[in-house]
Parts: structure tokens; C-alpha cells; sequence
């Protein structure tokens, strides 16, 4: 009879999972080069980019950017929010923008190609893009929640744009809530 030694790891996996998938997190996450100052400066730099032209806020939290900015939120009915267009067919004219941010929005819609060539379609030739999406997260449906898409993915989705800066973040430091950020040049 033969007696086979399991690991600690094949263990938890079995009698403890959600610690082994904890445990797991925690690993990655600190192989991942999470960007936190580098994200802040870029985000920073695009925002002073901004300062008095035509700028785009898709995904509003809590405030606008700035008087300048021009909000969209289809669901969303706080007083801030300027329009309530489905990001999949934006009511604004060809190349209208600026810049253009997107924040944890395109989780939420169903095609978010179509999205985003909404997003290249009012941003003017040159105009910078930010894109920000969740890739660790608990499902949030508001109102519903399809997609989770690597860095990689990312830049597949944004590949007609320029990069400038792009990485992983962590939110609050945690190993589970974290996401991956696109900035660019159209």
C-alpha cells in the first residue's frame, strides 16, 4: 500500500478553499507591478491636459472633474450629471472631445467594442482617452455587471489608441480588489 503525502496547499484548496484562494490572491498580487503613483501622475497629467477644453466623463462618482466637463450616465440621476445617453450611441457630433475618461463602466454594458468605438468616434484626432475598469471584483449588478478583462485584454480593446501609460491598481491595497487603468492617444 503505497501512502502519498499531500501538501499543505492541496489541503486548504480542498478543506479550506476560500483561504487557499485568499492565499492565492495575496501571491499574485505581489508579483503584479501594481502603478499607484505612476496611475496618479498620469491621471493628473490628463486632467491639467483638460483644463479649458471639451472634456468627456463617462461614469460619474460623487463629482465632475470640473466645470468643463461634460457628464454621461445613463442611470445615474444626481444633479451633475449633464446627459443620460447610452454610451453605446453618444448624442454628440463626430470628434467633438478633447478628452474623454471612462470609469468603471464598461463592465457594465454589453458590447464594450461598440462602447468604446462610441468613445473614439467624439474624441478628436489626438485627443487622450483614459479607461479604467475593475479585474479583481465582487459582482456589483448596477444595473448589471458582465465583464472582467485583463490588462492585455485592455489593450486589445484600445488598440486603435496610442498608449501612453497603462498598468494594475489595487483598491485600498487590497490583494482582491483591484483593477487595470488605459491611458492614451488617439
Amino acid at each position: 500500500m503505497f501512502y502519498i503525502k499531500k501538501s499543505a496547499s492541496t489541503l486548504l484548496h480542498r478543506y479550506l478553499p476560500d483561504l487557499w484562494y485568499l492565499m492565492l490572491y495575496r501571491r499574485t498580487a505581489k508579483k503584479i507591478a501594481y502603478k499607484f503613483q505612476e496611475k496618479d501622475k498620469a491621471f493628473q497629467d490628463l486632467l491639467q491636459n483638460g483644463e479649458n477644453k471639451n472634456c468627456l466623463q463617462i461614469g460619474v462618482r460623487k463629482k465632475k472633474f470640473g466645470p468643463h466637463w461634460v457628464s454621461v450616465d445613463l442611470y445615474d440621476q444626481s444633479d451633475y450629471i449633464d446627459y443620460h445617453y447610452d454610451i453605446h450611441d453618444l448624442k454628440f457630433e463626430d470628434a467633438k472631445f478633447d478628452v474623454v475618461v471612462c470609469n468603471a463602466v464598461l463592465e457594465h454594458v454589453e458590447n464594450p467594442l461598440k462602447a468604446i468605438s462610441e468613445l473614439t468616434r467624439v474624441l478628436k484626432s489626438g485627443g487622450l482617452i483614459w479607461v479604467e475598469v475593475p479585474f479583481n471584483q465582487h459582482f456589483h449588478p448596477s444595473p448589471t455587471d458582465y465583464w472582467r478583462v485583463t490588462l492585455p485584454g485592455l489593450k486589445v480593446w484600445l488598440k486603435n489608441f496610442t498608449e501612453i501609460s497603462s498598468g494594475y491598481f489595487s483598491v485600498a491595497k487590497s490583494a482582491i480588489h483591484n483593477g487595470v487603468y488605459f491611458y492614451g492617444r488617439k
